[in-house]
């Protein structure tokens, strides 16, 4: 009897981390699909919406270095990210958007799974 519940554990087990590799594989690709469709803000003359475009990137990736370890802490401080350029920060924040539904659905699914888990 023990036997079957440890390999009934284990099949729950087995099934919860494949579903999980599934479900962060369609974040990703949901993300990615959400990204595609965001049109870039400036022409390549543009020198100042280029700018402007790197200006806002860096703050982002100082967002990203500086909370490493905390995802939502680095989101939080993406969004107080801004620029000056309206079509930059439309852009901008078009991208968090993506960004946002992206980690809502894998919170949702983690919580599916642990629920799962224990009930």
């Amino acid at each position: 009897m023990r036997f079957f519940a440890f390999a009934l554990i284990a099949l729950i087990a087995i099934s919860c981390v494949s579903a999980q590799s599934q479900a962060d594989l369609d974040k990703f690709k949901d993300y990615m699909d959400c990204i595609k469709k965001v049109k870039e803000p400036c022409q390549t003359t543009d020198k100042d919406c280029l700018a402007e475009q790197d200006k806002i990137e860096e703050c982002s990736q100082k967002c990203k270095d500086d909370n490493a370890s905390s995802q939502s802490d680095a989101l939080s401080c993406v969004k107080k990210c801004t620029s000056t350029n309206k079509d930059v920060q439309t852009w901008y924040d078009a991208t968090i958007a993506c960004l946002s539904s992206s980690m809502t659905s894998f919170v949702l699914t983690f919580a599916i799974a642990i629920f799962a888990l224990l009930f």
